[in-house]
């Protein structure tokens, strides 16, 4: 088991489960840039892995534990402004309880813990659109 396979699963897992997503992909910086004027299709979700913390096994034990923690970002744009990008039908409110709907207490058919949410937090709104980060942890034993 590897992180990777767990990013590439919640990836798969909010295509499936939140067919309203324009945009689901691997965080690279995209929201690094103006997301006001971003050529993006919103509504949008964005994974990323933010690291691990491993535990040592016994010894002539198994191998050590890992902890991964993940951010999912949540994109949502309304001309009408930035309200609307927040509370109307498919908006971040709507993201933001259907992300934790379709990951949370979710292995999927990996050998790890379900995922857990850890927090939600505004990261930016701006006149027309509201992005919002959702924190996830889960772990898993090396061989």
């Amino acid at each position: 088991m590897d992180f990777e396979s767990i990013e590439d699963s919640i990836i798969t897992e909010l295509k499936t489960q939140i067919t309203y997503l324009k945009t689901v992909e691997t965080y690279a910086g995209q929201l690094e840039q103006d997301i006001e004027s971003m050529p993006v299709r919103f509504p949008a979700a964005y994974v990323a892995y933010d690291g691990s913390n491993f535990f040592p096994g016994d010894v002539g034990g198994p191998g050590p534990r890992e902890t991964c923690t993940f951010s999912v970002f949540v994109c949502a744009k309304n001309l009408k402004g930035q309200e609307e990008a927040r509370k109307e039908t498919g908006g971040a409110y709507d993201m933001v309880k259907d992300v934790l709907a379709a990951l949370v207490n979710k292995n999927f058919g990996l050998d790890i813990e379900p995922v857990r949410p850890m927090r939600v937090s505004l990261l930016f709104a701006g006149r027309e659109t509201a992005t919002y980060s959702l924190a996830f942890i889960t772990g898993f034993e090396h061989a």
